[in-house]
């Protein structure tokens, strides 16, 4: 973490003292940049701990290790992914970014937490990550963080001892470490630790509504952005937790914990996935979307209740939100890795006899419905997009959102990514992850956004500037968005970030209760 090599005579000035100690970071376009900063230390299975106080100054110049898990994901067109990182347990650290422009030392605080289900993913994987832009154009503190994940993050070894007691939420208790650590050092960085803002992707999004259901984290945060991420089964009950533990201490050959630590990753990662594969059968959970898997576990403790049930929303309801999804999801994810296999399966190159067909094969009885409301809620689409439009996270947003705005009386705002890049003739759509690069204002930095040209580049303005804005008050208006209004009972109300970006009353909520009519069939607007 403090190899790095000697900096400018500008880079000598960036020194910030912490609570551990003195940190150097570098100067990147107007912008003080601090990488692999630690927040804390701790051991495996062992909750985290403040870190060792050091007495020179630490170089912060180079991201930091990453959390072990399996391997990275390879870098394509459309994920654009940094495959060049140390895996070690000395994980706990951070990256900072703040400009250097303005003396403001009340920036608002960006806190972005990545996704990777649980089991792998990293601070830095995605090359949009990168705070720079944010931090210079629209004058906030952006931080991006490492914590652990899988076996080494969640895995409910509470039956074995009380020092066991958190195990099976590590992962989200050292973030709440970080959040600690940023409440305690972020304003020698120039942020404000009074204005901090959660948000993250896919099960980064779960994480944020995690922390926000988590007593520990309470007053850490307060405002919060969920993209992608209210898929539900990621929090775990107990008794299946603890199952997968005792199964993963078997496939490994061991008896105590404490022999568990002491194998090398590999052996537990392969050991805890032969023990999720056992526990599934044994309780009947093999598939969709509440299958067992090392997440979350709600322990009565650290995670008190589920973060939703059927009817309820267990989250702090004082905090203003922000949640959202893109058109396509996973329908067209699959094809990412392989575009020409992606173009011969371009729903656009089927006659409208075959789109009929497969409409029918699909939806069956509801064809007819399906098409109507489809049709009615996007007139200026192709009939052939609704055999990948998602449902499942869509309606889940909007699911989500009307319990909180039920509930509390922070405003909630809901939105759709719908734009499509040119890339290969559009084939992937707006699939999982595709808002990220227009989040963090670098379009440029993935292959799929750049070929929007200058399209794109307004539409990451646009977007990265609601983001900001909602970081700095709460509310994601601003002076080059079209008015975006809060949802409440009776009335709800998605900005469309499209090459149009506009609001529209839910227009694809009669489409939502056919396809997901539990998830959407409380929701009622004048």
């Amino acid at each position: 973490m403090a190899a790095c090599s000697n900096g400018s005579q500008d880079a000598k000035k960036l020194i910030r003292t912490t609570t551990s100690g003195r940190v150097q970071g570098y100067i990147q376009d107007s912008v003080a940049v601090f990488k692999g900063v630690p927040y804390a230390s701790a051991e495996r299975f062992m909750p985290a701990h403040e870190h060792e106080k050091w007495d020179t100054v630490m170089q912060c110049r180079e991201y930091g290790d990453i959390a072990p898990q399996p391997p990275l994901m390879q870098n394509t067109e459309f994920a654009p992914t940094d495959t060049v990182a140390t895996m070690s347990d000395d994980c706990l650290n951070l990256n900072i970014w703040t400009s250097m422009r303005n003396r403001d030392t009340e920036r608002p605080v960006m806190v972005w937490l990545h996704g990777g289900g649980f089991d792998y993913g990293n601070s830095h994987h995605h090359y949009s990550f990168d705070g720079t832009k944010l931090a210079r154009t629209d004058n906030v503190v952006v931080v991006t963080l490492n914590h652990r994940l899988n076996v080494l993050g969640f895995l409910d070894l509470s039956a074995y001892g009380p020092e066991y007691a958190g195990s099976g939420n590590l992962g989200m208790t050292d973030i709440v470490a970080a959040l600690k650590w940023i409440k305690n050092n972020i304003a020698a960085f120039g942020g404000n630790p009074d204005n901090v803002t959660l948000f993250g992707h896919g099960s980064g999004g779960v994480k944020v509504l995690t922390i926000m259901a988590m007593p520990s984290a309470k007053g850490l945060y307060h405002k919060a952005i969920v993209q992608s991420g209210v898929l539900e089964g990621f929090n775990q009950p107990r008794e299946s937790a603890q199952r997968v533990a005792a199964l993963t201490l078997e496939e490994a050959g061991t008896d105590t914990p404490q022999q568990l630590a002491g194998l090398p990753f590999d052996s537990l990662w392969n050991a805890s996935s032969r023990a999720i594969k056992r526990a599934r059968t044994e309780f009947g959970r093999e598939t969709g979307l509440y299958s067992i898997k090392l997440a979350p576990v709600v322990d009565g403790n650290v995670l008190p209740k589920p973060v939703i049930t059927d009817s309820s929303i267990n989250v702090d309801l004082q905090i203003p939100v922000i949640l959202g999804s893109t058109f396509a999801e996973t329908t067209t994810r699959h094809y990412l890795d392989n575009p020409e296999l992606g173009m011969k399966s371009d729903v656009h190159r089927l006659s409208p006899e075959e789109v009929e067909k497969k409409i029918k094969e699909k939806y069956g009885k509801q064809a007819e419905d399906v098409k109507l409301a489809f049709m009615t809620a996007y007139p200026d689409k192709a009939l052939c997009e609704v055999l990948v439009i998602d449902s499942t996270v869509r309606s889940n947003v909007l699911r989500m959102a009307h319990l909180l705005a039920k509930r509390g009386d922070a405003p909630v705002y809901v939105y759709l990514f719908n734009w499509v890049s040119p890339l290969y003739n559009g084939y992937a759509m707006s699939f999982r992850s595709s808002e990220l690069p227009f989040v963090f204002n670098n379009h440029e930095l993935a292959e799929f956004s750049r070929a929007g040209g200058n399209e794109a580049r307004r539409l990451a303005r646009i977007i990265s500037r609601c983001w900001t804005s909602f970081a700095r008050s709460g509310n994601p208006n601003n002076s080059i968005t079209p008015f975006w209004r809060r949802i409440n009972l009776g009335e709800g109300h998605t900005m469309i970030f499209d090459r149009d970006v506009r609001l529209e009353a839910y227009p694809d909520l009669p489409l939502m209760q056919i396809l997901e009519y539990e998830n959407v069939n409380d929701i009622h607007l004048n």
